[in-house]
């Protein structure tokens, strides 16, 4: 347990309450299940001793394009002028929905970092951290982080050791899209992870898609069929960690044929992100991308982020297509799609000879865990 003689450590929580989206969209259903899920990460933050401030999303009022580190460093700094004379020697950060999974033990770590010291839910790409010490100097690093992924090598550089929880179970499931909040559904059903706070459960079970799907999994069935024969072959592109892959070696009956590409793309200075998958998508077009994925295994599961930001040249989501177009895609709703290149691969994905299920990074990371799960319970 955290050491309950410090002061409280104050975590700054991303609150997404006051945002709003096209009713009947894609969007609004990520919106609705982030907005409860931050709501239950402060209570639960709370719960194991933290002070709370709410971070609300905004634009940087002197430049056209959002700065993470400027937002949240000016956020932070009011939040400790409001809490007056109280003593406070640790500060956070947490993604909306971040830690969607995460158990208590988890969180008492992330909150217990010693003076000099950042804790995260994963160092390459934080969606999570707190810092204890200097807190002058960690506010002037974190100014300079582009985004929250980038946050604990700026506090690294600037002198800070680092404490990595991304070994422990969920440290990296955020939710970021409605496939992301299916996948949270989907753990519901399986044994060992831990249970949602009723309202946040609720709207899993009652959320409705454009179209009037609930928040399944595309492709479960036949995916979990692949994960159970030991003479399939299951194929995953994208940002896996290595630890993701040598939970697939040992806990499928099937082969894994894996191509691992940009991890940590969104902390990466200066790097435009590059991608094989994306290269043959330009050349030979997304379609024949799909075909050759396919051709490899009995299902393909395929981060699409890394084909988006290496098309764009850039990680930053708001140079790829938008994302109603990225959600609706992740489901096959290619009605919804308008960029021709999305839309070739969407529908390509949909006619491939082999289930071809397509998505982010909560997908290639802890996703899979979930659907290996569900694919020896049968669910």
């Amino acid at each position: 347990m955290a050491d309950r003689e410090r002061p409280a450590p104050l975590v700054g929580v991303v609150d997404l309450a006051g945002r709003e989206s096209t009713f009947g969209s894609y969007a609004a259903v990520a919106l609705g299940g982030q907005s409860l899920l931050s709501a239950e990460l402060s209570q639960r933050l709370g719960a194991q001793g933290a002070a709370v401030a709410r971070l609300l999303p905004r634009a940087d009022p002197d430049e056209d394009a959002f700065h993470w580190g400027r937002w949240y460093a000016a956020a932070m700094r009011e939040a400790l002028g409001a809490a007056g004379g109280a003593r406070v020697d640790a500060i956070g950060y947490a993604g909306a929905s971040s830690l969607a999974l995460a158990e208590d033990a988890l969180l008492d770590d992330l909150l217990s970092p010693i003076p000099g010291e950042v804790v995260a839910n994963n160092r390459f790409s934080a969606d999570a951290f707190v810092v204890a010490g200097d807190l002058d100097a960690a506010l002037g690093a974190l100014e300079g982080a582009d985004s929250d992924n980038a946050a604990v090598r700026r506090l690294e550089d600037a002198g800070f050791a680092s404490r990595d929880l991304r070994a422990a179970a969920w440290s990296r499931f955020d939710v970021d899209t409605p496939l992301d909040l299916a996948l949270l559904r989907l753990a519901t059903r399986l044994p060992g992870t831990r249970p949602l706070a009723a309202a946040v459960a609720g709207f899993l079970e009652m959320a409705t898609l454009p179209g009037g799907g609930r928040l399944e999994v595309p492709h479960l069935e036949a995916l979990g069929e692949v994960i159970r024969d030991r003479a399939g072959e299951l194929v995953v592109a994208g940002r896996v960690p290595a630890a993701t892959l040598a939970y697939l070696e040992t806990e499928t009956a099937c082969r894994i044929r894996a191509i691992v590409e940009e991890r940590g793309m969104r902390s990466a200075r200066d790097a435009r992100p590059r991608s094989l998958l994306a290269d043959w998508a330009q050349r030979l077009g997304p379609a024949d991308l799909v075909g050759e994925l396919a051709s490899l295994g009995g299902g393909v599961i395929l981060d699409t982020r890394v084909v988006m930001a290496a098309l764009a040249g850039s990680s930053d989501a708001a140079a790829w297509p938008p994302e109603e177009e990225r959600f609706a895609s992740d489901f096959g709703d290619h009605a919804r799609v308008a960029t021709p290149w999305l839309l070739e691969l969407t529908e390509a994905a949909a006619e491939a000879s082999v289930p071809v299920l397509l998505g982010g990074h909560a997908l290639v990371s802890d996703g899979l865990q979930l659907l290996v799960g569900a694919a020896w319970l049968g669910r």
